[in-house]
């Protein structure tokens, strides 16, 4: 099963385009679960949820039964330049926060980001997996490094060890970029679109072919778009991906992200006007 969406599901420049007449009790989340099968929220990366916070994302979800949550793991939980007893007590802090999402079929996975340049493979780096993958449990956790010593034989030996699912890049043009393909260590499926700005049709079709190549890997793989800090770029390859995958047939959009990104009219449906 591939599920479809973005990142940057509560970002600020997304008001741009949510419906115009929407009204005060709007839940941005329950709409865009009408719309992808995924919504990454990267806000968790930067700042640790609120439990109450998490309980009403889950909730905004409760009628979108096709459409999953995915959040970042704060950063703070793996940076290994804060003391180890502040870590623990971040990691606390966070598993508190994603009770209420830990038993609804809704909660996609926590996904977290090694940095790029500091964080290779080794003893204490697994360990540190292993012990956030024990913490964690029963999440569903999904790992996106961008070094290639993640991708070694023993490195994927470890991380299927630790728990986690590696995920896969596309768009990833550096010339020291992590291996477009490597073994699964999970049952779990991440192929994130990392390209910077727009992404060109050949690219969105190479990642619509490539989800089809590994989508038999898995029990679901998750397809997230992260092309911009703008947010539109993030939300219209969604939907030109979505297209792709539907057979090149036209998939239900809204008014006004169609008329931000009017290349996408000929790919969506629009809901019939009341009038």
């Amino acid at each position: 099963m591939i599920r479809i969406g973005f990142t940057g599901g509560m970002h600020p420049a997304l008001d741009a385009v949510l419906p115009a007449g929407r009204t005060p009790d709007f839940d941005r989340i329950e709409f865009f679960g009408g719309y992808f099968g995924c919504i990454e929220l990267e806000t968790t990366a930067h700042v640790i949820p609120r439990r109450e916070h998490v309980a009403r994302w889950g909730a905004a979800l409760a009628e979108r039964p096709r459409t999953r949550l995915l959040l970042r793991l704060p950063s703070t939980l793996l940076d290994r330049g804060r003391a180890e007893e502040q870590r623990i007590a971040d990691t606390a802090t966070f598993i508190e926060a994603l009770t209420p999402l830990l038993k609804r079929e809704r909660f996609g996975a926590v996904v977290a980001t090694l940095p790029s340049d500091s964080y290779l493979f080794g003893p204490a780096e697994v360990r540190s997996l292993s012990l956030l993958g024990r913490a964690l449990s029963p999440a569903p956790l999904v790992l996106e490094a961008r070094h290639r010593s993640w991708y070694e034989t023993a490195a994927l030996d470890a991380i299927r060890g630790a728990g986690w699912s590696l995920g896969h890049l596309e768009g990833d043009e550096r010339w020291d970029a992590p291996p477009r393909d490597h073994a699964a260590t999970g049952s779990i499926g991440m192929l994130r679109l990392v390209h910077p700005g727009p992404a060109p049709p050949a690219l969105i079709g190479q990642v619509a072919r490539r989800a089809r190549a590994l989508e038999s890997r898995f029990d679901v793989l998750y397809v997230v778009t992260d092309c911009s800090a703008a947010v539109l770029p993030n939300v219209a390859a969604a939907l030109e991906i979505k297209y792709v995958l539907n057979g090149e047939q036209p998939v239900p959009a809204w008014p006004e992200v169609c008329s931000a990104a009017p290349h996408l009219n000929p790919l969506c449906v629009l809901p019939e006007s009341d009038g």
